[in-house]
């Protein structure tokens, strides 16, 4: 029998480059050889440096049989229609992925949560690819981008960093599992984020087993001298140092304190962390500050001091306090995320404040400062590595995922690729106005599609002219139905046409563009698995007047959904090209006073509604630019006019402007 497949994604591997991450996805590798055939998925950055050291036989990419496989991370002039670097590089990974596991998808797949890295791999889950029918997609909760941002005082609003946020955000809920290492993690980014998040599994971090790294031990007890502190980490306004150094500049009694850690621009302007510290310890003797040590030198240079202080705002599962522990050395911190099961004072030395801030540093050190040896003779060196050990245990972690690599109960994130019995029907509503050339591959796309209940309703706006007895003519060759209407638009056809729909569905589809055989099966599907969603579409590839493919990298339209506040700056959402419920237009309709981007207002509307739609990332349906086309002729040159048209149009509808007086 086979052994499990698992991926564990993440651009950062140690050790070439990231934090804790990198460190946590090397040693989860390691941890996991003895359980499933473990694959590393890792940016490109470190493809030659990788090559390098495995040349050298280097042990600290000996990852006990794991391999590493890179995917090729995006330059800016690559972005084409993907709305950020991230959607791009999701893109790629999912394209990686089917490469290397050409028969279908891995047991188990792990991604963090930091920028959404498993965006596209759980929209193409959740929308039926058939590649991840057996896969089970974990996000690992690390700290996101978002939360990262929001604990360092400056949420950008740079549309690329605003993608992300919402990237982060669908992934952490479309995922099959939540990984967490305990304590408050979930909970925190239940309140954060919400309770619309996908279930949480607790499966532990395994600590770092660095070979370079030999074990340090903790020194005897100096039982004079102020009491020595230091903090690890980067000098960063989440990671609470400002707060520390107020604290400790508050005492006038003697202590010392070491600062390791790389500058961040997070001070408040964007100014340099590192150098505001230093303007408030104004020159004072009892602060040392460390440039980078070699890794091997940390945990020597945390066991040369009495306490480790972590005076984060919040912290997920850090390493450096297990790592300090490991080092016989007690931490300080607040009761905040993993910290708050990390230190355990009835378990080993350790000491938690109530909340973060200067004032609870104030009242925790305030009586270490005064008496050290309060502080020294609880230093119980065994009693940490024991907690650690317990926290870390190898054997339990396998276990955690063992339990993931079992048949997942899928009914809520993968759907399957045929409908429910009885199979509803299907109105495709075509609106034609001089588009003879176009029409028989429009039609002959639905016909050819492999969902067996479809009608098809060609409306013909007000279009008379000699060359428009093609109508006529595939009528004749089709099972189609065609109706007629004085000229009003394109959206006027869409509603006239859904007027006149039987189906439980709708597809508006114009009539230069294509459908691949399986667009509305795909789309059908979901809708059928999932009453929460209302319309589902696709990305869809960019072909000429001849029908020719346009190149890489604007070869298609890559929307992510409507689900995103950004729709009503953007359209995220996707094109006219969907399945929707037919009775959403009970409520809603195409805006007939819009001379383009009707759609893009719909989608607005509904998701001020409440109504969301699924996008599956995949090329099902072809859109034809023809320079003539309404989107190219006006669409494109007067976008800022039509938008605020868009805004006019929305807020007016919204607004009751018949008296209600008696």
């Amino acid at each position: 029998m086979s052994r499990p497949q698992v991926v564990i994604a993440s651009r950062e591997l140690f050790p070439f480059g990231g934090g804790g991450i990198g460190t946590y996805i090397a040693q989860t590798a390691r941890v996991l050889a003895p359980l499933a055939d473990v694959t590393m998925l890792t940016a490109s950055w470190y493809r030659d440096k990788y090559a390098e050291l495995s040349a050298l036989g280097d042990p600290r990419v000996d990852y006990d049989g794991a391999r590493v496989e890179f995917v090729d991370v995006p330059e800016p002039h690559e972005y084409g229609t993907f709305y950020s670097h991230m959607h791009l590089y999701s893109h790629r990974l999912v394209e990686r992925l089917r490469a290397l596991f050409p028969d279908g998808g891995p047991d188990l797949i792990e991604f963090p949560d930091y920028l959404g890295e498993g965006f596209v791999a759980t929209q193409a889950r959740r929308g039926g690819d058939p590649f991840f029918a057996g896969t089970t997609i974990a996000v690992r909760l690390h700290t996101s981008a978002e939360m990262c941002e929001v604990l360092n005082g400056y949420l950008d609003r740079d549309f690329e960093r605003r993608i992300s946020r919402d990237l982060e955000r669908r992934t952490l809920r479309d995922a099959d599992v939540l990984l967490h290492a305990g304590g408050d993690i979930l909970a925190s980014y239940r309140r954060f984020y919400g309770d619309d998040l996908a279930p949480g599994v607790l499966v532990r971090h395994p600590l770092d087993d660095d070979p370079t790294t030999e074990q340090a031990t903790a020194p005897a007890t100096n039982e004079d001298g102020p009491l020595r502190m230091i903090y690890l980490g980067r000098c960063e306004r989440r990671k609470g140092v400002q707060d520390l150094f107020a604290a400790l500049l508050a005492f006038t009694a003697d202590w010392r304190l070491t600062v390791l850690g790389r500058d961040t621009d997070t001070a408040p302007l964007g100014r340099s962390m590192r150098r505001t510290l230093e303007l408030q310890a104004a020159g004072d003797h009892r602060i040392t500050f460390l440039d980078d040590i070699p890794r091997a030198d940390v945990r020597a240079t945390m066991a040369a001091h009495d306490l480790v202080v972590l005076p984060s705002r919040w912290e997920c599962w850090p390493y450096v306090a297990l790592e300090a522990m490991q080092a016989g050395v007690p931490v300080l911190a607040p009761r905040v995320g993993g910290f708050a099961e990390l230190i355990q004072p009835s378990a080993a030395p350790g000491w938690l404040t109530p909340r973060p801030g200067a004032e609870a540093l104030m009242a925790a050190l305030g009586p270490f400062v005064a008496e050290p040896a309060r502080v020294r003779s609880a230093r119980d060196p065994h009693a940490l590595r024991n907690h650690v050990a317990a926290l870390t245990d190898p054997d339990a972690i396998r276990r955690g995922y063992a339990s993931l690599l079992k048949p997942a109960d899928t009914t809520q994130k993968q759907v399957v690729t045929t409908p429910a019995d009885p199979v509803p029907l299907v109105t495709v509503v075509i609106p034609y106005y001089g588009l003879h050339a176009f029409l028989e591959e429009a039609v002959a796309s639905v016909v050819a599609q492999t969902y067996p209940r479809v009608e098809v309703i060609v409306v013909n706006d007000g279009s008379f002219g000699p060359a428009d007895v093609a109508l006529a003519e595939v009528a004749t060759r089709y099972p189609v139905r065609v109706i007629s209407q004085a000229n009003g638009g394109l959206s006027a056809a869409r509603n006239f046409g859904i007027t006149q729909a039987r189906g439980r569905y709708v597809l508006p589809l114009d009539a230069d563009n294509v459908l691949e055989p399986t667009f509305i099966a795909r789309c059908v599907a979901l809708l059928e698995a999932r009453e929460d969603i209302h319309f589902v579409t696709s990305w869809n590839r960019f072909i000429d007047p001849d029908g020719v493919p346009y190149p890489a990298p604007n070869e298609g339209y890559r929307p992510i959904g409507n689900w995103s506040a950004i729709v009503h700056e953007r359209n995220v959402a996707g094109d006219g090209t969907a399945v929707l419920r037919r009775r959403l237009f009970e409520q809603h309709h195409y805006l007939e006073d819009l001379t383009a981007f009707e759609d893009w207002a719909l989608y607005r509307e509904l998701h001020d509604a409440g109504r969301f739609g699924h996008v599956i990332p995949e090329m099902l349906w072809r859109y034809r630019i023809r320079p003539t086309s309404m989107l190219q002729a006006v669409g494109v040159p007067q976008e800022e006019r039509l938008q605020a048209e868009v805004d006019a149009l929305i807020r007016e509808q919204e607004v009751t402007w018949v008296s209600t007086n008696g």
